[in-house]
């Protein structure tokens, strides 16, 4: 395959067996919890170089997946990335998302209750995979140059991040753009 060629994404019949097993899951889930947890709208609408992403807007939850990276990697993805963002749900459903990190011990003892090992990212091969290109802004530490994506950079220019560097752990300062 040239990196030309696009991959198609994954079928219905496909898609019905994700959202089976997110709700096999989810089920697994309330076994170990002793509690209900509802099955949740799952959406095949990511792109790019995210697989999967458990999001919340409101009181509305919802699981969406890249359909392009589960046809490229559909045994893994419906193993891993199904139980990675349904352990997000899980999660957020026993302790709240603003009382925990994203990839933090709760999420990592979900994991490893449903049989999973606790991987934050997988690592994709993404040719074939249509991914968007985001703008990059330099920022500066002690030691290096960075480049955040915008959504990091207006988070930052909003007041509502701060980023340090992971290997001298100083505030990232924007490194200021040329004019033509």
């Amino acid at each position: 395959m040239s990196s030309d060629d696009i991959i198609d994404p994954i079928t219905e019949q496909q898609q019905a067996q994700v959202i089976a097993a997110t709700n096999r899951c989810i089920g697994q889930a309330s076994a170990i919890y002793g509690r209900e947890f509802k099955t949740l709208p799952v959406d095949f609408d990511l792109s790019g170089r995210c697989a999967g992403m458990y999001q919340v807007r409101g009181a509305v939850r919802r699981i969406r997946f890249n359909p392009w990276l589960f046809a490229k990697y559909f045994q893994d993805s419906i193993g891993d990335t199904v139980t990675h963002e349904v352990a997000h749900y899980i999660v957020d459903s026993l302790y709240g998302l603003k009382r925990v990190k994203p990839h933090g011990a709760e999420w990592k003892k979900v994991m490893r209750n449903l049989g999973a090992v606790p991987r934050a990212t997988g690592n994709y091969d993404l040719s074939g995979i249509p991914t968007r290109q985001y703008q990059r802004f330099a920022y500066s530490c002690d030691c290096r140059t960075h480049q955040l994506t915008i959504m990091r950079h207006r988070k930052i220019v909003k007041r509502r991040a701060k980023y340090l560097c992971q290997f001298c752990h100083c505030a990232l300062v924007a490194v200021p753009q040329e004019t033509a």
